[in-house]
């Protein structure tokens, strides 16, 4: 069996419904992630376990938090912590599927957690390491120095190193210290999903090649950009292959597109797939997540087409 390890922070999620209405559920872009590949290494056929790493406390929403991950199939390696809650978020969506986001978090059991160093001793015991900006932006500069080492550590045994850029310039001082910190963690990552906009926003990328070209310096062995509407494209043998977004009928919230991406794309790269067909699968998660409501749609909706996997 293959041990998948997401790191980040899962919040509540209120989701508007109407004026005067709201959804509960629980998300973040990394537990997105995790969800998304465990559903995809499912329907692929891959024997994988993903589990979940972060911050949640003794509280009731805490433990709502824990049984979702349970229906799931997302294994609990949280820490645990009193005094603190969840972070929660609310989205709203506009009639072409795009979001707006408010958050309550800088109190959260996950920054909490993040804050210091004891948790980077927990990212062990798997095949597969996942986390993104977003993770970065909630840990100190002594945590992110002991996180850089670990994945290093790690990278060198053969452990894949995932990493989504996923800016939020809401998170950072400044689009330069973003930039700083994720390419030290690009540097010891074996995939690195980068958003062409993160790209532009932090280092005024002109170019899908560009940016593209600007990872692989840094090391990164798999470099895929993603372009929202416009695909991805990913890199190999120093072109740019484009991967089409697939088409859907009405996107009805882009809510989480990224984070299915790359679930789906690193579903299918465990399960042997190269690069470009791995692509073309995320693209397909991605098209069936932008189709529904909220960040986790229903589990009973199918993520890919059947296709079968390389040995």
């Amino acid at each position: 069996m293959i041990r998948a390890l997401c790191v980040g922070e899962c919040m509540i999620e209120l989701r508007s419904i109407d004026n005067s209405t709201m959804r509960v559920g629980y998300a973040g872009d990394t537990y997105n992630t995790a969800v998304y590949f465990r559903r995809t290494a499912n329907e692929l056929g891959v024997d994988i376990e993903v589990g979940y790493l972060t911050g949640l406390g003794s509280d009731e929403h805490s433990a709502d938090m824990r049984a979702s991950w349970e229906r799931e199939g997302v294994a609990d390696r949280s820490i645990a912590v009193t005094g603190y809650l969840p972070g929660l978020y609310t989205v709203r969506v506009d009639h072409e599927g795009e979001r707006r986001f408010s958050y309550w978090r800088s109190a959260s059991t996950a920054r909490h957690v993040f804050s210091g160093t004891e948790w980077v001793a927990h990212i062990a015991g798997a095949d597969v390491i996942h986390l993104s900006g977003v993770t970065l932006q909630l840990t100190s500069a002594a945590a992110r120095a002991q996180l850089v080492e670990r994945l290093a550590t790690l990278r060198s045994e053969g452990v894949l190193i995932s990493f989504d850029t996923n800016y939020r310039a809401s998170g950072w001082q400044s689009a330069a210290e973003a930039a700083r910190v994720m390419d030290e963690v690009s540097k010891v990552a074996t995939v690195v999903l980068a958003t062409f906009e993160d790209e532009v926003a932090m280092h005024q990328c002109r170019s899908v090649q560009e940016a593209a070209a600007r990872l692989a310096e840094l090391g990164v062995p798999e470099v895929v950009v993603k372009s929202g509407a416009d695909g991805a494209h990913v890199l190999v043998a120093s072109e740019a292959v484009h991967i089409p977004a697939r088409r859907v009928e009405r996107v009805v919230d882009t809510t989480a597109a990224g984070d299915a991406f790359a679930g789906g794309y690193l579903a299918a790269r465990v399960g042997r797939q190269p690069p470009v067909e791995a692509a073309r699968v995320a693209a397909e998660v991605a098209a069936a997540v932008v189709s529904h409501p909220g960040a986790i749609i229903p589990a009973s909706v199918p993520l890919v087409s059947s296709r079968p996997l390389r040995s």
